[in-house]
């Protein structure tokens, strides 16, 4: 089967969630490190680690979906069966899930919002007839 147009488009968002994903990673690290050492300075070292903890589970929740979104880039632009439809929803609903919390408590950075957009426009895509379809949903 020839790869859908749809498809196309949903790995194209799908490469770019990745690479925003593990950009925002990235930039979290950097702040993890800076909150954590503000938190030990005014409220002693148990308050610096966990900020720096719960700041660090974020960012290794962005490096999974990252790396997650790049091995299913390859596998919707060759339409393979384990980039299937439910598993690349899954990444997405857990992108969103995750990018409305990191929002709620930082504010929002523009690569949240960034990240937030392309999950909620990889969702439109994969809930078309003909993304459904090539995968046989």
């Amino acid at each position: 089967m020839n790869r859908p147009q749809s498809v196309t488009v949903l790995a194209i968002l799908q490469l770019i969630s990745g690479i925003f994903s593990l950009l925002d990673g990235l930039f979290i690290l950097l702040f993890a490190g800076i909150f954590g050492g503000l938190g030990a300075a005014f409220g002693g070292a148990k308050v610096g680690a966990v900020i720096g903890g719960f700041i660090g589970i974020f960012a290794a929740i962005s490096f999974i979906l990252g790396f997650l979104s790049l091995l299913l880039t390859w596998g919707l632009f060759q339409l393979k069966n384990w980039a299937c439809w439910t598993g690349t929803l899954i990444v997405h609903i857990i992108a969103t899930i995750a990018q409305i919390v990191k929002m709620l408590g930082s504010g929002g950075t523009a690569v949240n919002f960034l990240t937030l957009g392309f999950a909620v426009a990889s969702i439109y895509y994969l809930l078309q007839p003909d993304v459904k379809q090539a995968f046989r949903v």
